[in-house]
């Protein structure tokens, strides 16, 4: 898959739902981000993408863009977004100003082949001590290659095996 539609995966699918943390700020942003993208205000939803992520895209208005041809695309091919969680937040880790921490992300999609149940890593970051969070989707890249695009993630970040099923 080449780059910029993995990144473009990595906006699409980045955070939609909610678990609870003991971060109250953490929590709030992630329902927030989920309410933007459900809604298709992808211009509000890229505010809770990792910065990293945004610049790869090219900048917010091209990301915003990117986002919306490629649900519009997934939406023609047969693919919606049917439910999205989240599940088994991890402890927080600090690197340099960032606090990170990882949350498994469960996105159930329909597809012209009933649909899939998918788990996916997700990497919040704040460089604020915990007020304000963004995300990274790992899309099922393993830490290899996200170190790769990301080398200021922390050692001992766990990024788990994506994980599919069919589930109708």
């Amino acid at each position: 898959m080449n780059k910029k539609i993995w990144i473009l995966i990595l906006t699409i699918t980045t955070s939609f739902a909610f678990a609870q943390t003991e971060n109250e700020n953490l929590n709030s942003q992630l329902g927030e981000m989920k309410k933007f993208f459900l809604a298709g205000d992808f211009e509000n939803f890229a505010n809770y993408t990792y910065p990293k992520v945004v610049e790869m895209m090219g900048g917010k208005s091209n990301m915003v863009k990117a986002t919306k041809d490629g649900m519009n695309k997934m939406k023609n091919d047969g693919f919606s977004f049917t439910d999205l969680n989240f599940k088994n937040p991890s402890e927080f880790l600090k690197k340099g100003n960032e606090l990170q921490c990882t949350i498994t992300q469960i996105i159930e999609m329909k597809t012209p082949r009933g649909k899939i149940e998918s788990e996916y890593t997700l990497i919040g970051i704040s460089n604020d001590n915990g007020q304000n969070w963004t995300f990274i989707d790992t899309s099922g890249k393993d830490k290899e290659t996200m170190l790769k695009y990301f080398p200021n993630l922390h050692d001992e970040i766990v990024i788990k095996p994506k994980k599919q099923k069919l589930i109708d």
